[in-house]
């Protein structure tokens, strides 16, 4: 009898430990396959190298060859590098932030990147890196993006993603956490690899990034 017990005891354990090792992971109630979680984070990732030049980085730069087209502060975009980012409007940048990021993430990335800040006199103590202008004589056709000649970089250093190195490192509560391997060098040329951590969340169009992806030396 005893031995009976102690086989099925060991049956028993080696199932749940067989389904346990099959079986896809779980967040929330919810399965999710660790590759294809791995997959879509490289998709996301590469998205963003873009997104973060255009936001944070050296960005779109502008055309200054006629300074009849200036309002002082902002020159239009350089059409050859509207075409290495592939937008021609800023609300093609929006739609490709929602893209790659969550609503949250987007909502604040858009704010502070396409919206000037005023102090309490009523002057602009932050400027818009960019805004859309319009044509003078149709108001919803749109012109040419504007950009803030002053804005300095907040990236400058060269970043290498090692996309083989991507992989999940926790799961909390919705947040998949992966981690990726970069090579960072400065502008003097010193370099280093790193980890950098970032938050996936499964929205309802997908999966998106839920926190920065950018590095620094």
């Amino acid at each position: 009898m005893k031995i009976k017990t102690f086989l099925l005891t060991i049956v028993v354990i080696f199932s749940v430990f067989t389904t346990f090792s099959c079986s896809n992971n779980e967040i929330e109630d919810r399965e999710y396959n660790e590759t294809e979680v791995i997959e879509e984070a490289k998709k996301l990732i590469k998205k963003s190298e873009a997104l973060n030049d255009i936001y944070y980085g050296y960005g779109i730069e502008c055309d200054t060859s006629d300074a009849n087209n200036s309002n002082g502060y902002y020159f239009p975009a350089d059409m050859l590098s509207l075409e290495k980012f592939g937008v021609e409007t800023v609300e093609e940048i929006k739609a490709l932030t929602r893209e790659c990021f969550t609503k949250a993430q987007s909502d604040y990335m858009i704010e502070r990147c396409f919206s000037s800040i005023r102090d309490d006199t009523g002057d602009i103590s932050f400027y818009a890196r960019y805004y859309q202008e319009y044509d003078s004589l149709n108001t919803s056709k749109e012109k040419c993006i504007m950009v803030y000649t002053k804005y300095e970089p907040l990236l400058v250093d060269k970043i290498e993603y090692l996309y083989d190195t991507v992989r999940v490192t926790d799961v909390e509560g919705e947040i998949i956490k992966v981690s990726i391997t970069v090579n960072a060098t400065n502008s003097e040329g010193d370099s280093r690899t790193k980890d950098i951590e970032i938050d996936l969340i499964e929205e309802d169009n997908g999966f998106r990034i839920d926190s920065p992806t950018y590095a620094r030396y």
